[in-house]
């Protein structure tokens, strides 16, 4: 009986940690201040308008994940934070917010933080774009209401849609897989 509730928080578990690293929403966030995103001598209007907006959705991904991880540490949450809604929409903010719920139901929690390997771009339009990333939560546990450590994190590779709303860059849409090293 205490198995079977261990592996439901299990699957929640490896669940939110799947989606860290899978989602994407226009984001509402400001763009980095225009000191961090001055032009270089050789580079064209296109290439900084790509560059600022990489840069835009790059923040956004790590302050959502921040942020998610610390609820997840604290023990779930009935809804997203401003700080979530703010750099999250569309389905990654959905099944982040289900997985926050889920914790708080089950009265779980986790330890550890977890960082952020690297965020690269892979495609770009004006009001779209595409990162991957690599996490590292390996040193993150999850335990149930009584303590019991029930799952660990892991390091995953995630390509993620971020759409422009409102002016800001949000993670929207994603898929993810668990991987052995986020090594290039």
């Amino acid at each position: 009986m205490g198995r079977r509730h261990a592996g439901r928080g299990f699957v929640l578990g490896v669940s939110l940690l799947a989606l860290l690293g899978a989602g994407c929403t226009p984001a509402t966030t400001t763009p980095p201040p225009a000191t961090s995103t001055s032009a270089t001598p050789t580079e064209s209007a296109q290439e900084r308008e790509e560059r600022v907006a990489y840069e835009a959705a790059e923040k956004s991904y790590r302050d959502f994940r921040a942020d998610y991880r610390r609820v997840l540490n604290d023990g779930g949450a009935r809804d997203a934070t401003k700080v979530m809604k703010a750099t999250a929409g569309g389905s990654y903010l959905a099944e982040a917010t289900e997985v926050l719920q889920a914790y708080r139901g089950l009265s779980n929690h986790s330890t550890g933080t977890g960082s952020v390997v690297y965020v690269r771009g892979q495609g770009y339009s004006t009001d779209s774009l595409v990162l991957e990333a690599c996490e590292d939560t390996r040193a993150v546990k999850i335990f149930n209401k009584s303590g019991k450590v029930i799952g660990r994190g892991e390091q995953r590779l995630a390509e993620i849609e971020v759409r422009q709303q409102g002016g800001a860059w949000k993670l929207w849409s994603g898929r993810g897989r668990k991987v052995d090293s986020c090594d290039e």
